[in-house]
């Protein structure tokens, strides 16, 4: 070795020899005999009855009476004894909370997505490109509000009515069966998630489309579980609180679900070409995968809408009101009621359930209503301009927000004719001419 080596050869090895003589006796403690003539350096293992084990540097294990030990030995070792009987116990009591947080049926703390991006209310005196895009824009990002917001003060004023109708109308009885059974499932869904994913039925899915039913299902129920709760929306509430105030809340408690939906697709497919614009008229033409579609539209106080739902708008918003009227209020949205009510017939044993088999077992009047639950799905993906499957599989063609027509046309607030011509955007053949009316 040269000579300019034999410092650092020198230094290492003293550290690695140190290194090793004190991980050797980093653990040895100091032991006197009752005389105080001889001490030794050995590591305590165990202590029994009046014994204590100590094991010596050389790796031989030796036992010695307490009463042949100092009495500062003797006290050592009954200190030692204690501190391993509380780690033992801490170490113990870890294990078993880890083992019950491992069995519990979702995680403690339950995972939340993270927070949407912030609110802007959408700018009106627009170009219709602009108009259009600033509310995609808003709703990718969570704020399915913008759609509520994009319309003129006179439609909102006119909604706000329709709700207050309809809400004086309903009883809590009705409310609870329907929007209650939703809320429930996505309680049962979210605070079980554990079990959920863990169902025979679900497990069966290759793993990418697990992955994918996993992110979707369990997002989409964060949002019935949170925005349904009766602390964001309730009967009372949408009696007596304006409905802007009641969308601007619901909105708050759903946004970050919603954008991390949209966040699984990725980009929008969407695509906009603006075909004509002159004063307060344009004409633009919508592309969604491949679906071709031309709407006409006018421009009524600062914001754009379609011309059909502008030249049919007062009439719907008079027939939503004489059906409202005339209903008993049980019967206002016989849909939702309907699905509520299958819902219902599974949320509830779900919810109930206190052990992963018996929430399995109740899991399964969701597969063999498998074509029922499909629509729904998608009925309710569609109006957060989301499509997903449980199995896996879309029954709908689309990846995210496309248009107005992402939530449900508006006809889901009413179920009456003359409300959803926003479907104009996207819906119909190959390609819709809408621009003649």
């Amino acid at each position: 070795m040269p000579a300019r080596f034999m410092p650092l050869a020198a230094a290492t090895l003293i550290t690695f020899l140190g290194i090793g003589f004190c991980a050797e006796t980093a653990c040895a403690e100091s032991w006197t005999d009752l005389r105080g003539t001889r001490t030794i350096e050995a590591r305590m293992v165990g202590l029994w009855g009046d014994s204590v084990i100590l094991e010596m540097l050389n790796g031989k294990r030796i036992s010695v009476k307490l009463d042949a030990l100092r009495s500062e030995s003797r006290i050592q070792a009954q200190d030692l004894a204690r501190d391993w009987q509380k780690n033992r116990g801490t170490r113990i009591g870890e294990l078993q909370g880890r083992a019950t947080e491992a069995a519990a049926p979702a995680p403690n703390p339950l995972p939340m997505p993270p927070a949407a991006p912030a609110y802007t209310t959408p700018k009106t005196d627009l170009a219709i490109g602009a108009f259009l895009d600033q509310i995609e824009t808003l709703v990718r990002d969570g704020h399915v509000r913008a759609i509520y917001d994009s319309l003129p003060l006179t439609y909102r004023n006119d909604i706000n009515d329709i709700v207050k109708l309809a809400a004086e109308k309903s009883d809590e009885t009705t409310w609870d069966a329907s929007i209650g059974k939703l809320q429930q499932l996505g309680e049962a869904i979210v605070t079980k998630q554990r079990w959920f994913l863990s169902s025979p039925r679900v497990k069966q899915l290759p793993p990418d489309a697990f992955d994918s039913m996993a992110e979707e299902v369990l997002t989409t129920a964060g949002a019935l579980r949170i925005g349904l709760s009766p602390d964001v929306i309730s009967l009372e509430k949408l009696r007596t609180t304006p409905v802007e105030k009641c969308v601007a809340d619901l909105d708050a408690a759903i946004a970050p679900f919603v954008a991390q939906l949209f966040s699984y697709n990725g980009r929008s497919g969407r695509t906009v070409t603006v075909e004509s614009e002159k004063e307060d008229t344009a004409v633009v033409s919508i592309e969604i995968d491949g679906r071709k579609s031309r709407v006409t539209f006018t421009k009524i106080d600062g914001f754009w809408v379609p011309k059909s739902m502008a030249d049919s708008w007062a009439k719907s918003v008079e027939s939503a009101k004489a059906t409202i009227s005339e209903s008993t209020g049980s019967d206002l949205f016989p849909a939702v009621t309907g699905f509520a009510t299958m819902v219902g017939s599974f949320s509830g044993p779900m919810m109930a359930s206190t052990t992963a088999d018996q929430y399995h077992g109740a899991m399964e009047s969701i597969f063999s209503g498998a074509a029922m639950m499909e629509t729904a799905l998608a009925g309710f993906g569609n109006m957060i301009g989301k499509r997903f499957s449980l199995t896996g599989k879309s029954p709908n063609s689309g990846n995210g927000y496309d248009g107005y027509s992402g939530m449900d046309d508006y006809s889901g607030m009413d179920d009456y004719s003359g409300m959803d011509e926003y479907s104009g955007m996207d819906g119909g053949s190959d390609y819709d001419d809408q621009s003649q009316n």
